[in-house]
């Protein structure tokens, strides 16, 4: 049976990208979906972690998760991330989300952490 809409994977979101921003990289990884904490520990999620924040054309400060549209055991999350020195800084990403036994996670996409040619 499908999931019904709003169950959680808009806050799941919002938990990960605020673990980015505040460097909880503890915590963003527990907020991974299971085929992602598969594919790599919590170490190097951290080092992919740190470049993908790091690659911001700013110091990230806030975020805030404009849209979330969950079909099934699965959802997109439309995120943008606010930063300094002004609040117009922004930068938008998206986000898949699946859920599972464990509720909501992210899916990692494959180029997370890969440094973006500027």
């Amino acid at each position: 049976m499908p999931t019904p809409s709003g169950t959680g994977a808009r806050e799941a979101a919002r938990a990960f990208y605020q673990a980015i921003v505040w460097q909880e990289w503890d915590a963003g990884y527990a907020l991974l979906d299971s085929a992602s904490r598969a594919r790599l520990d919590s170490s190097r999620f951290a080092t992919l972690a740190k470049v993908y924040r790091g690659g911001l054309p700013f110091e990230p400060t806030g975020m805030q998760v404009s849209a979330c549209e969950e079909q099934g055991d699965r959802a997109v999350a439309h995120v943008v991330l606010i930063g300094r020195p002004s609040a117009h800084q922004r930068f938008k990403d998206t986000a898949i989300l699946r859920h599972g036994s464990d509720g909501w996670g992210v899916s990692l996409s494959p180029n997370f952490g890969v440094p973006r040619r500027r």
